[in-house]
């Protein structure tokens, strides 16, 4: 594990924290997190990644080390707008967007929506469905008072995934919970995420996939609980250019416990499409 170079973005009205793996005339691969997650969540993919890419990987709005949206403004063509917004300050030529859970959510948003932006697309693990279980569990996330913890070591013992299925080992899970926390006014530590994020719209991908016109990879883990096999597949039967891989053994939460196995899935698929 390698933490990325920390860096700020200032786009949208709000500072944006960013963490960097240079690759200096490699193209540049922008990694996105999921929900109330952070771009610490990379630590593993992104090293690896940077043998072939220029990696940065972005703390979405009202996570991480990034401000908290004053308006609460947590829809998915803000987190949009902000990706847009800092590769316009960064500069350069599209992307390839990785994104896990709501990352590749928005990765798909970003990409149907704004052709031309993206030059590829990996699309991690998404929900493709909002029962009104999930709503009704979002809105709970939302109430629920933030924790008050007596430093960073105390959320590591604390963190726990959600969903629990996993083979990630603990000092992964004990690093995501460490780095995920902020000193508040009065000296407590609390997770820096703003619990309004979970009170994003409803997910609903099928009327925008198809217009996705990038190359695009859908990978989802052969025991997500949040993605199978069939969703996968019909998700990349959506999308023009897209293919659909299953990484073996893995859960939903793939990065964390497979990234060297993911990491070459993406270099293999970016070297077969781009052909080098």
């Amino acid at each position: 594990m390698a933490c990325g170079a920390a860096g700020e973005v200032s786009v949208n009205g709000l500072r944006l924290r960013t963490h960097a793996w240079p690759g200096p005339g490699r193209p540049r691969a922008l990694l996105l997190h999921s929900l109330a997650a952070h771009g610490h969540w990379w630590d593993w993919v992104a090293p690896l990644l940077a043998e072939r890419f220029d990696v940065l990987a972005l703390d979405f709005r009202g996570h991480g080390g990034s401000d908290h949206a004053p308006d609460g403004a947590y829809a998915f063509e803000d987190y949009a707008a902000d990706c847009l917004a800092v590769l316009d300050a960064l500069g350069g030529a599209p992307p390839l967007v990785v994104g896990h859970s709501m990352g590749g959510y928005v990765t798909a948003w970003l990409t149907a929506h704004h052709p031309g932006r993206v030059a590829g697309a990996v699309i991690v693990d998404i929900l493709t469905a909002w029962p009104e279980a999930f709503a009704q569990f979002a809105r709970r996330q939302a109430e629920r008072t933030a924790p008050e913890l007596v430093g960073p070591a105390a959320a590591g013992e604390r963190f726990r995934l959600a969903p629990p299925d996993t083979t990630a080992p603990p000092e992964r899970i004990r690093h995501l919970g460490e780095t995920g926390v902020v000193q508040r006014r009065g000296g407590a530590w609390t997770y820096a995420f703003d619990r309004r994020v979970f009170l994003h719209p409803p997910v609903d991908p099928w009327p925008f996939l198809p217009r996705i016109a990038c190359p695009a990879l859908v990978v989802h883990g052969e025991h997500s609980t949040v993605m199978d096999a069939a969703t996968c597949g019909r998700m990349a039967a959506a999308i023009p250019l897209a293919s659909a891989a299953t990484l073996p053994g893995a859960h939903h939460h793939l990065i964390v416990e497979e990234p060297e196995r993911f990491s070459r899935m993406v270099a293999d698929w970016h070297r077969a499409i781009i052909g080098a």
